[in-house]
């Protein structure tokens, strides 16, 4: 597979590698992270999977990884079988939070799923109690398509990104 990259005004994005395991560890398990994304594996097995995928990236700020930003199909994106749909997990290390790298991280990735027509929409999850990350989705672009009952309670609910 060859290494995918997106270049935004202040990030690099690219595909996750070996040598990122340490810093993507670092991510997955910080305050906050872990329990806002309803992640049901471990860090490790979650690096695993984004290796093998080209739609999957590191985000970077001068060099240092600070996000990830990712593009799959799951069981939730194959059930919608009259369009082409991928989900995107996306998040920012906490201390990156609030300077609008998010923003940049997931617009580079939405741009490639439509400009090279991976998909017809992008949906993305949030749990209901993740107010923070619900605003940030509306902000940019993402509108209200269904929600989810989870098994350990609580809900999950979809946002829905179309090309412009």
């Amino acid at each position: 597979m060859d290494e995918r990259k997106l270049k935004t005004e202040r990030l690099d994005l690219r595909n996750w590698k070996e040598s990122d395991r340490e810093a993507f560890l670092w991510l997955a398990d910080a305050p906050g992270i872990k329990e806002r994304t309803g992640r049901t594996v471990s860090a490790e097995a979650l690096f695993g999977y984004y290796q093998t995928l080209d739609t999957s990236f590191a985000v970077l700020l001068d060099g240092n990884v600070i996000g990830n930003c990712s593009l799959f199909s799951n069981s939730v994106t194959r059930s919608v079988r009259s369009l082409s749909v991928l989900e995107c997990a996306f998040y920012v290390h906490p201390s990156y939070q609030g300077r609008g790298f998010g923003s940049e991280a997931l617009n580079a990735v939405l741009d490639l799923a439509f400009s090279e027509k991976l998909a017809n929409a992008v949906i993305a999850g949030v749990l209901s109690d993740n107010v923070t990350a619900e605003d940030f989705i509306r902000r940019n672009g993402g509108r209200y398509c269904f929600s989810r009952p989870l098994q350990g309670g609580g809900t999950e609910r979809f946002y829905l990104f179309t090309k412009n």
